[in-house]
């Protein structure tokens, strides 16, 4: 009988999953948006706060419900952990706990042994094409390309200028960075031996998780101004960018074992 009664439970925490988010919308979330309050946070900022932390709720219990269906408790975790990322993304973008959500999800999954290496090398060469555009960006740069340049810089509290505009030495030396950072994660990836290679890809993974926390004001994710130009774009893409580029240092440090 405990087949049966266990699909009865994850039939019910899906439908209660369901439920919650769309009744939600329809019954909480969009009526309290549409009136009047006000809280400590910005307007915009505390409804998506409200409506992903709603959501969130949703996913937990879909992850439940898979593990009583028989999937392991680890991959359901680590699936769950990184829905909840997207879910981040998508409705709190800069919010402080992707990266733990991305770190317990990727834990939970090697632990599982859920990350076999075709899905370990597809994210080094996502994350090693990533950092070559991201290169080529900063070459185009120096040559006088201001594409993508505009929201590159942080910027002062309500300001649309940069706090201060690298040399082409700085720039060129972010270029050169980001290209030895493919050379190391690709001739890891590719079985390359030494220790050197390790170290090299260890000190980037430091070098990057110390990016996307930040220092605390301009930039990470524990930056204090928000209403920039850069800010938002730093919420939605820089830091990602930061966090893939770590995930690929981690991956090319899994497949050298």
């Amino acid at each position: 009988m405990e087949g049966p009664i266990n699909t009865a439970a994850a039939v019910l925490l899906i439908l209660v999953g369901v439920l919650h988010s769309i009744l939600g919308e329809r019954v909480v979330l969009r009526p309290l948006f549409a009136g009047s309050w006000e809280l400590a946070l910005s307007r915009g900022a505390a409804q998506r706060l409200l409506r992903g932390a709603w959501h969130l709720t949703s996913l937990a219990w879909w992850g439940l419900s898979a593990v009583l269906l028989g999937a392991p408790a680890g991959v359901a975790f680590g699936l769950v952990c990184l829905l909840s990322v997207a879910t981040i993304h998508v409705c709190l973008p800069g919010h402080l706990a992707w990266p733990l959500f991305t770190a317990a999800g990727v834990l939970s999954l090697g632990a599982a042994g859920a990350l076999p290496p075709t899905l370990l090398h597809a994210v080094v060469v996502v994350a090693a094409g990533a950092a070559t555009v991201a290169a080529g960006f900063h070459v185009a740069w120096v040559t006088g390309v201001r594409r993508g340049l505009r929201h590159a810089l942080p910027q002062a509290s309500g300001s649309r200028e940069p706090l201060g505009r690298p040399g082409r030495g700085a720039t060129l030396a972010v270029a050169g960075a980001l290209a030895a950072y493919v050379v190391v994660v690709a001739a890891l990836a590719l079985g390359a031996e030494g220790s050197l290679w390790r170290w090299c890809s260890i000190a980037a993974l430091v070098v990057l998780v110390v990016r996307v926390v930040g220092e605390g004001r301009y930039v990470g994710i524990t930056k204090r101004v928000r209403n920039t130009g850069f800010a938002r774009a730093d919420d939605r893409y820089w830091t990602p960018l930061v966090g893939l580029l770590g995930l690929g240092s981690a991956a090319a440090l899994a497949l050298a074992g």
